[in-house]
């Protein structure tokens, strides 16, 4: 009796759960908002007594219990058909990333980047296993890190588990990676074997060789399983070389792009264009196609390069959607077209 009961409840509940309605969202509403921020709160205070991080421009203010399980029992929505094939992956076997000439951005899937400048290796939130905690990659890349060279740098945009992955950060402390990451997770890293960890708050930075970095503001959040929320930092980073590059991490659209635009002249932007719908659940955490070019325009960038798609399907556009959407934006939108620059996973740019 206890079990049919309970059997009972659950379907109950979850049925409950699909069957309400898709909550409204409001663009226009959000852009004003948005637009109203104060810009210079990108520089105040960002944690509270209880030792968790906020963003001081715009606090995250759904309720993470609530909205999360309306998002896990979601009706999911669907799309058109597109030409999905044109996007695929491409085969790489990174044997250019050994060139010490070489300077080249390429795209790994998701948010993962090699940049080879100046005779340095810099892997962005390197996540080269096949699953984030229990969520498969539907296109698994793997890698060969012979290929890298020893003492690459690797830059952590927050703690989130398709951004900091734990079999990838292993294999990379085996090559003597050094890692700069948010206020933190320096703890997380030591305790892996890590031997040179820079933990930065936002604005700081530090210039390992000719290279420096920057930790900048980004509109997101962090959690992980024994972590309570926001207890550690997230961020994008400014990478000041002989070309200057900035790599978003995960972020909503937010006033930090057009600050950045003012403080650094940019040559790329990597930016998040992709785990947006539902609007609803995302608009905060990450961008649509519309943020990511209203995002392009604030930075002022000479080259901006789309990223988090491909390979793991986390939100309910399809995995190679962004790039088919990006590229209808642009045949509509003649004035971005010297300035964005798509790549499917496995591609990459030579930085002349």
């Amino acid at each position: 009796m206890v079990t049919i009961f309970c059997l009972v409840f659950l379907l109950t509940f979850f049925a409950s759960c699909r069957s309400q309605q898709t909550p409204h969202f409001d663009e226009a509403d959000w852009l004003d908002r948005v637009n109203a921020t104060d810009a210079s709160l990108l520089y105040a205070a960002h944690v509270n007594e209880e030792g968790e991080f906020f963003n001081p421009w715009m606090p995250r203010s759904m309720e993470p219990a609530k909205e999360g399980r309306r998002f896990f029992f979601r009706k999911k929505m669907v799309f058109n058909d597109f030409p999905a094939g044109q996007y695929g992956p491409v085969t790489n076997d990174y044997d250019y990333l050994a060139a010490p000439v070489n300077n080249s951005i390429s795209f790994v899937g998701h948010a993962s980047f090699f940049i080879k400048i100046d005779g340095v290796t810099i892997a962005l939130d390197p996540f080269f296993s096949n699953k984030a905690l229990v969520i498969g990659k539907k296109v698994k890349i793997p890698f060969d890190y012979s290929k890298l060279s020893q003492n690459p740098v690797v830059l952590i945009s927050h703690n989130h588990y398709d951004h900091l992955d734990t079999k990838t950060v292993k294999k990379l402390i085996k090559k003597e990676a050094v890692f700069i990451v948010p206020l933190g997770l320096k703890n997380f890293f030591e305790k892996k074997g890590a031997k040179e960890v820079h933990e930065l708050d936002w604005w700081q930075s530090v210039s390992i060789g000719t290279v420096h970095y920057t930790l900048l503001p980004a509109q997101h959040w962090s959690r992980r399983i024994g972590q309570k929320a926001n207890t550690t930092l997230w961020g994008g980073f400014m990478i000041e070389a002989s070309k200057t590059i900035y790599f978003s991490g995960d972020t909503g659209y937010f006033c930090g792009f057009k600050e950045f635009g003012k403080k650094y002249k940019i040559d790329y932007a990597i930016v998040t264009a992709g785990s947006y719908e539902p609007r609803w659940f995302m608009y905060y955490q990450h961008m649509n196609i519309e943020e990511f070019f209203r995002a392009a325009g604030d930075l002022n960038a000479k080259t901006v390069i789309p990223m988090h798609f491909g390979t793991i399907s986390l939100s309910d556009e399809p995995l190679v959607y962004p790039l088919h959407a990006i590229n209808t934006y642009l045949e509509q939108n003649s004035q971005y077209g010297n300035q964005v620059k798509t790549l499917r996973v496995g591609e990459y740019l030579n930085i002349p």
